[in-house]
């Protein structure tokens, strides 16, 4: 009796720790979308703020289409110098925000040219844990002038380590119990 209640509160233990986490992933395939105005040339880009939110899906519909609520950080984005938060949203108590560790410029010249910048980073909402994900920003027509830009960033999925070594202790925990208590039954029968 005694090692199936120290059994259960192992278990219960393990699963208490586990939960004691204070928020989850932004779910994977979550998508913001963001446009605004910039100018570019092929190795960078320079954004104009306010830029806008106009659309988001799955963890991100906390937010809403929104006139002017996104701030571009280091307003200029470089082949040499991606800045380290890309942008920052702000709607009520909600902030979204992502901050880029990779980035790949792809420039096409002639009569329209346009730029697409794709790269990895870490998505950031409130209530979410900062989260592993994907951008590409988009913009096309003459450099040098004002023109418009599109940003998509979409969450990536994010493996759950802790749940397995909780699943796998608590079944450490009780494969122990029951050897223990294997034993103390072959006991009795050789008295």
């Amino acid at each position: 009796m005694k090692t199936h209640f120290l059994a259960g509160a192992v278990v219960a233990g393990l699963m208490a720790l586990g939960n004691s986490a204070h928020a989850v992933p932004i779910a994977a395939g979550s998508a913001l979308s963001l446009n605004g105005s910039d100018s570019f040339t092929s190795t960078s880009v320079t954004f104009t703020n306010p830029a806008n939110i106009g659309g988001e899906s799955a963890s991100f519909t906390a937010l809403t289409n929104c006139a002017g609520c996104v701030t571009m950080i280091g307003t200029t984005f470089t082949t040499a110098s991606p800045p380290a938060t890309l942008y920052t949203a702000t709607e009520g108590p909600i902030t979204t925000s992502l901050d880029v560790t990779s980035a790949l410029f792809t420039f096409v010249g002639g009569a329209l040219p346009n730029l697409t910048i794709t790269g990895a980073g870490t998505l950031n909402l409130t209530g979410f844990d900062p989260t592993p994900g994907n951008y590409i920003i988009t913009t096309q027509g003459p450099t040098g002038v004002s023109v418009t830009f599109s940003v998509t960033s979409i969450a990536s999925a994010v493996p759950e380590p802790a749940s397995l070594a909780i699943l796998g202790s608590a079944l450490a925990g009780l494969g122990l119990f029951g050897r223990k208590r294997r034993k103390a039954g072959e006991k009795k029968q050789t008295l």
